[in-house]
């Protein structure tokens, strides 16, 4: 069973307290972008981690379709950790393939998705995690299998998947990436600049009331 799990749990404090998985490239939301480029990928099982802006990531998952299941993080202050182990914990044990990746991933394609998989399932002997690298940053979706799964179920706190792979990295295959796809994200209104000057993608606030907008020209 193959499946994933989307980190969207956060505030979006810098970006003015918005989900910033609900901006919208294309007039898609960010986040249901992600759940069409993993079912593309194949991934049978989704789980979508909620925190701060429940509300408006369930009604906005309301169309999603089958195999997504939702996880409240109760205490999403504490840390990447605790959203990824309540994701995990509703895909269920019988998954054996995992990707994680993050709500607000506005460049990520379906090549970078499968190209984690394949490194993943023709990984060398030893391997627990599979990670996309590009430019010397670590980056996402990350697959990892059953092994790790239960290593970061027992963590406490907001330790993560960070945490083991900075003390195991001779378990951890760096997935070379010619793009940055796999390691940009947006937190600032300035990064939504950057993103639009470095790769002419433009994202919108259809829908939502940042209390903080981008400075300057959006750009046609």
């Amino acid at each position: 069973m193959r499946g994933a799990v989307v980190m969207a749990a956060g505030a979006g404090r810098r970006m003015g307290l918005i989900p910033k998985s609900l901006l919208r490239r294309g007039g898609e939301p960010l986040l249901l972008r992600q759940l069409r480029l993993l079912r593309a990928a194949g991934v049978e099982r989704i789980a979508v981690v909620l925190g701060h802006h429940a509300p408006a990531l369930r009604a906005a998952l309301q169309q999603c379709g089958p195999g997504v299941s939702l996880a409240v993080n109760p205490a999403p202050e504490d840390g990447p950790g605790g959203s990824l182990r309540c994701g995990l914990a509703a895909l269920g044990d019988d998954v054996d393939e995992i990707l994680v990746l993050l709500g607000d991933q506005p460049l990520l394609e379906l090549q970078d998705v499968q190209a984690v998989q394949a490194a993943w399932r023709t990984r060398p002997a030893g391997v627990e995690l599979a990670v996309p690298w590009h430019d010397g940053q670590p980056g996402h979706p990350i697959a990892f299998g059953p092994a790790l799964r239960t290593a970061i179920l027992r963590t406490e706190g907001g330790l993560g998947v960070r945490e083991w792979r900075r003390a195991h990295p001779q378990q951890v295959l760096a997935v070379p990436m010619d793009h940055a796809r796999c390691t940009t994200d947006v937190d600032t209104p300035e990064d939504l600049l950057r993103l639009q000057r470095a790769h002419g993608v433009r994202l919108e606030f259809e829908g939502l009331s940042p209390r903080v907008r981008p400075a300057g020209p959006a750009g046609p």
